[in-house]
């Protein structure tokens, strides 16, 4: 190889590890700036549904990485309840950790776990999301999560983490965003669980655009 291919193969390699470098500085920055969204704004009321606010359980506190959270209960007026948890960051996206590896070092067992398409209206857009049923005490749970970066909904904690990635990169910083709803389990009827969850999904379409950028 000559000393002119030498230093041009030299450069690229050179280039391709400044690339890396300022791309994983990025990834990592955090914007000294408090976020300028809060999002204990959302809502308390939601069509028939109202709320409550809760405290944070342990197993969210042990992976949040931002104030920008919060736990509520939502009933309906025909006495149905979901929890609607949502935690929020427009500098760093770590901060949404997905909450299913976390459960079992504080009691709660994972009996299965799956990917569900549900439709957010009024836009009747469909998204793509995590499901687990849990179990605690002997009591059953099914959760529904999912993320947000931007107005881009994903299933995906990694493919999250990679469009913050590039949107840090791009100097297009986006909010990030978990979303987790659950509801008690009665008498073993799952299937009733998943379609009280999907239909409250779909009340809240409208607000997670507007809430969450």
């Amino acid at each position: 190889m000559s000393t002119m291919a030498n230093r041009n193969y030299l450069s690229i390699l050179i280039l391709l590890l400044l690339t890396v470098l300022i791309s994983w500085e990025s990834y990592f920055y955090k914007d000294p700036q408090q976020d300028t969204v809060n999002i204990k704004n959302f809502p308390q009321t939601i069509d028939h549904w109202t709320s409550r606010e809760l405290p944070i359980d342990k197993v969210d506190l042990a992976i949040l990485e931002t104030k920008n959270a919060f736990l509520r209960r939502y009933s309906s007026d025909a006495n149905k309840h979901v929890y609607l948890y949502i935690a929020y960051s427009q500098s760093d996206p770590k901060a949404t950790n997905p909450p299913d590896v976390f459960y079992e070092d504080s009691g709660i067992s994972i009996l299965d776990k799956g990917k569900e398409n549900i439709i957010i209206s009024p836009s009747h857009l469909t998204i793509k999301i995590n499901w687990i049923l849990l179990d605690k005490d002997e009591s059953q749970q099914v959760a529904f999560y999912w993320f947000k970066v931007g107005e881009i909904y994903t299933q995906s904690y990694w493919k999250q983490q990679a469009l913050a990635a590039f949107n840090n990169l791009t100097g297009k910083r986006t909010g990030s965003a978990l979303i987790r709803i659950s509801t008690d389990i009665t008498n073993g009827h799952q299937n009733e669980a998943n379609k009280l969850i999907t239909e409250f999904a779909s009340k809240i379409g409208p607000q997670l655009s507007q809430y969450l950028p």
